[in-house]
């Protein structure tokens, strides 16, 4: 009887707080089956990722320097933590996830295939034999060469992605636009399409979930109070300032559930538009999604995206969604069938969508049910799963 060996795989993220990339870490490393692979992850920081990590005995190693923002001497010290993470740990596969980690963890990875065996001629290392055939894998969460830049900036994260591409031996797509962009710089045989996937979530019943938000934000929230909510890191690329801003004209309640670095920002222009008893910010919720039923639509009006969990979580509640026509999100929402599909950078669209939905019980109830079809459909974990498992096999 062959015994199948197992593969050893150390998977690598930026940063440790929760968002998109962590979750589909998570998802990933929790429910890759134990007798065929064995998985640690390293990351920056100690965030919520590193500590639900280590509730399920995944095993965590810490990069100190990792960090999102672009520092020069940080990027160098990160470059060799990951050196000698991974001459240690002598994985056979690096599955690499964000931006940073991308670039840095393929460069080392290379390094340490160039210079490893000739360190262990001279007997520098002790252990196993140095795997040749070690697999660099990198998982595209949204190229950052699409966010909302300048010409030159944008040029510059295009260069880096095509350089840092000649040293991954595979790279996971999780969008059609993104794999079509892709195709224009790497060839075809290094590209797989691997859409995200989600398993069956503990929804919160909506008067309980109405309940906690009403107590948590504040908001006058009646039985027959119409509610627009959305989960989303505040940044940049998630567009906020513009759904915040369709709140002008329309007569309705948003309750926006993250954190992030734009806070502050949309603190103020809530303020400022004298919106405060109409928009409400939750700050981090943890399992925020088991909140979802709380809604009655649910929005979106990113600049920039992969394929948001969020929206593919709330498609699942069988919300009806209104979202930008970008990266991954077409994949999901087909516009008038599933979904409202809008411009970037509309408020006056987007309000004009969120309205046609509010006005319509029927078009709720159908777009939401034709949605929640539509993931248990194609975007499943389970099918996520299997598909990532036969790339480690097969590459």
């Amino acid at each position: 009887m062959t015994i199948m060996k197992t593969k050893k795989i150390l998977i690598v993220i930026t940063k440790s707080g929760w968002g998109g990339a962590q979750k589909y870490v998570y998802d990933l490393v929790t429910n890759l089956p134990q007798d065929q692979f064995e998985v640690t992850v390293a990351l920056g920081g100690n965030g919520l990722l590193a500590e639900r990590l280590r509730e399920k005995n995944i095993r965590v190693l810490n990069i100190p320097a990792f960090q999102r923002d672009i520092n020069f001497f940080k990027e160098i010290s990160a470059f060799f933590q990951l050196l000698k993470i991974f001459r240690q740990e002598r994985p056979d596969i690096i599955h690499l996830n964000s931006s940073k980690a991308g670039v840095l963890g393929s460069l080392a990875a290379f390094l340490y295939k160039l210079v490893t065996p000739v360190l262990e001629t001279f007997g520098f290392s002790t252990g196993q034999a140095f795997n040749f055939k070690l697999l660099t894998v990198y998982t595209v969460h949204g190229w950052a060469f699409k966010e909302d830049r300048n010409f030159l900036s944008i040029f510059y994260l295009w260069l880096v992605s095509w350089f840092s591409s000649l040293f991954q031996s595979k790279i996971i797509v999780i969008n059609k636009a993104d794999l079509a962009s892709a195709k224009k710089f790497i060839p075809s045989g290094k590209l797989s399409l691997i859409y995200n996937g989600i398993d069956i979530i503990n929804f919160i019943p909506r008067e309980k979930a109405r309940a906690f938000l009403t107590e948590k934000t504040g908001a006058k929230i009646s039985k027959d109070t119409l509610l627009v909510g959305v989960i989303a890191e505040l940044n940049k690329n998630k567009g906020l300032a513009y759904l915040i801003d369709a709140f002008q004209y329309l007569n309705l309640k948003l309750i926006i559930i993250g954190e992030g670095e734009d806070l502050n920002k949309l603190q103020d222009q809530i303020k400022n538009l004298g919106l405060q008893k109409d928009v409400f910010l939750t700050g981090f919720m943890r399992d925020a999604n088991q909140y979802l039923k709380a809604f009655d639509i649910f929005a979106l009006p990113s600049l920039k995206e992969g394929l948001p969990y969020t929206i593919i979580d709330a498609m699942a509640a069988e919300l009806p969604v209104v979202a930008s026509r970008v990266g991954g999100i077409p994949d999901l929402i087909t516009h008038n069938e599933n979904g409202l599909l809008v411009s970037t950078k509309n408020s006056r669209e987007l309000a004009k969508s969120i309205d046609e939905l509010a006005a319509s019980p029927i078009l709720r109830k159908e777009l939401g049910s034709k949605a929640k079809l539509k993931i248990e459909r194609g975007f499943n974990l389970r099918n996520m799963l299997t598909a990532t498992i036969s790339l480690y096999k097969n590459v």
